[in-house]
């Protein structure tokens, strides 16, 4: 079995990490040649660039299932793929592939890697921790063999406590006590607190939400501590759970997808009133 690193776009990555139960995504780009390096049913691996500025390794940060390869205009492409395609609207995406390749909408063709089975890992892969290399000069991507395909996925889908181990040491986040004000009992907000504490969670939390969106922000309302208040804020932000501690088994762990990073106004709100709100009630709320 061969598998393909492809390089890909962090904002292609995070807009399509965010949907849920998509099928088949297009991974676009300029060359219209046919691509012969995977076979239906090999894995496909996405490298996601660095955001504008930031230096260090590229990160695999998830994986997906090729289906089959096509040539088709952007209109096509739209018509047919939508919201797949990575962006929200025709518009949008009509204007990047102009701005990106110079394609004319209607007569210029684009090619299209259709893949299916979209996931998004567990914990970021350093190529370099496992073996693999791979060129900044590389900027389309490489394949790869059997044995390298299993490390990726055995180190991107690996459990929490053996993750713990490689997870690069980054600073802890801020966090408020949930339970100010919400009297649950002393047990309650003694079981809360270690939990929300849990500095493995915290760790890896953060590790991913930043490989994934290269910033710290307020999945609610968007606001970036470290662009308002400078180097006060830079990596500060409130981490909320969102299932309550009463909803939790004697013995049940946080997990990584089990905490939200939202702003004190945010965080308030969410607690405003029971059952709590979930982030995308607020949102739909603020909005």
């Amino acid at each position: 079995m061969k598998g393909y690193i492809g390089v890909t776009s962090r904002e292609w990555f995070a807009y399509l990490s965010k949907k849920d139960n998509i099928g088949e995504i297009n991974f676009w780009r300029k060359k219209t040649a046919n691509f012969k390096v995977l076979t239906k049913g090999e894995p496909f691996f996405f490298l996601v660039k660095n955001d504008r500025g930031v230096q260090g390794e590229r990160l695999v940060l998830g994986k997906a299932t090729f289906e089959k390869y096509e040539v088709l205009t952007v209109a096509e492409a739209w018509n047919k793929y939508r919201n797949a395609n990575g962006d929200e609207d025709k518009e949008r995406f009509v204007k990047r592939m102009n701005d990106m390749f110079d394609t004319d909408t209607y007569m210029g063709e684009i090619g299209c890697i259709i893949l299916s089975d979209f996931q998004t890992f567990d914990n970021p892969v350093y190529l370099s921790d496992i073996g693999i290399e791979f060129k900044k000069t590389v900027v389309s991507g490489k394949s790869i063999m059997e044995t390298e395909i299993n490390a990726i996925l055995e180190y991107g889908f690996s459990n929490i406590g053996d993750v713990i181990r490689k997870v690069k040491e980054v600073e802890r986040i801020g966090f408020t006590e949930d339970d100010e004000g919400f009297p649950e009992g002393k047990l309650k907000l003694k079981q809360h607190l270690v939990r929300e504490r849990n500095p493995e969670v915290i760790k890896l939390a953060k590790e991913r939400f930043l490989q994934l969106y290269g910033k710290l922000f307020c999945e609610v309302c968007g606001f970036d501590f470290k662009e308002h208040y400078g180097n006060l804020g830079e990596g500060y932000i409130e981490g909320h759970h969102t299932k309550p501690v009463s909803e939790m088994a004697e013995n049940e762990q946080t997990k990584v997808e089990d905490i939200a990073f939202v702003c004190a106004n945010c965080h308030r709100m969410l607690h405003r009133r029971r059952p709590w709100l979930s982030v995308n009630e607020l949102r739909r709320l603020l909005d």
